[in-house]
């Protein structure tokens, strides 16, 4: 067999045929006695590389530099930047992305000065009503913060009928708060498993959220009617640019933050107050604003306090006019 296979790899003709990528039908036939099956096998090579190639050279590259490639990668930019036509292909590229991206950004500008923070509404709704809600201490209160679970969450009383009330007439109802997304949608798998309750929802995004504690949630953002829209909130500071759209309630507090282990404020009724007040708005017809301000046929339950003494913290600005509350937010009372 020695023999067969040294004649095969140096004999002249069978190097010269293998060169160009077969084997000649006597050198296979000399080799192996003619044998059809070993003479396919040997055949069946066509890339013109002998089975037994000379492999010095294989390592000839090799390196042990891992950042090899990106040397060459490197090199290879330098050449390409030393081409005039390659570089100013490639510095009008980019010019071109950057002018895109700025009109982008122009076009979403302007489309959100014209649809507001949260866009036209999804549906026609058949109340014309938009109801805004605060989340943090207003509908909900969450305990301790290393256990933000749905099992942490108490929803503040009356809020399950407050939200039945909205979906029975159809009103739009956002939520509102500076949290963050993940938060809010943690929020709503509880007070809204089946998604039908709640319209839309805002969450801490920077073309409204300041970053401070002044930051301000004003309705004309949202660009719905004014005469339509009521927000409903704990902080006067967030409402202070549309008082006169805004309702205040009471710190919502779970137990376990307060000395009397019990939920603040006892016996709270807020959210059955602004039930009737919202029942009162639909059923009359009466514009927000119109309707807050009449003490005279507004809900009972609802006070007034000059801006100027509700705020703890003073903004830059201080509105101007008056406050409405529900519960004992404040002291103050004027117009009861």
């Amino acid at each position: 067999m020695r023999g067969v296979l040294t004649r095969f790899l140096f004999h002249p003709a069978t190097a010269t045929h293998r060169s160009r990528g077969r084997v000649p039908h006597g050198a296979v036939g000399e080799g192996f006695g003619g044998s059809g099956g070993d003479a396919r096998v040997l055949s069946r090579g066509r890339s013109g590389v002998h089975m037994y190639a000379n492999k010095e050279g294989a390592w000839k590259d090799y390196t042990d530099d891992r950042f090899h490639g990106a040397r060459q990668l490197r090199a290879y930019w330098a050449r390409m930047m030393g081409d005039r036509g390659a570089r100013y292909y490639f510095f009008g590229t980019l010019v071109a992305i950057c002018l895109a991206g700025a009109k982008l950004w122009r076009v979403q500008r302007q489309q959100q000065q014209v649809l507001g923070l949260i866009g036209p509404k999804k549906r026609p709704y058949g109340s014309r009503l938009t109801i805004v809600l605060d989340v943090d201490e207003t509908i909900v209160s969450y305990g301790d913060k290393a256990f933000r679970m749905k099992a942490g969450m108490v929803p503040r009383p009356y809020l399950a009928e407050l939200l039945d009330y909205l979906s029975l007439i159809d009103a739009e109802v956002v939520l509102w708060s500076s949290c963050s997304e993940r938060y809010m949608q943690q929020v709503l798998k509880v007070i809204d498993p089946s998604g039908t309750r709640v319209s839309q929802f805002i969450v801490r995004r920077g073309d409204w959220f300041t970053g401070d504690n002044y930051y301000e949630k004003n309705v004309l953002w949202l660009k719905r009617p004014l005469e339509d829209t009521l927000i409903v909130e704990n902080r006067p500071l967030s409402v202070r640019s549309c008082n006169s759209n805004a309702i205040l309630v009471d710190d919502f507090v779970r137990g376990e933050y307060m000395d009397t282990g019990q939920d603040y404020p006892p016996n709270d009724e807020a959210l059955r107050t602004l039930r009737g007040i919202v029942q009162d708005l639909h059923e009359s017809g009466r514009a927000v604003p119109e309707y807050l301000a009449d003490v005279e046929r507004r809900h009972r339950d609802i006070k007034e306090i000059p801006c100027h003494l509700a705020f703890r913290q003073l903004p830059d600005e201080l509105a101007r006019g008056v406050f409405y509350f529900v519960g004992d937010k404040y002291k103050y009372r004027s117009g009861a």
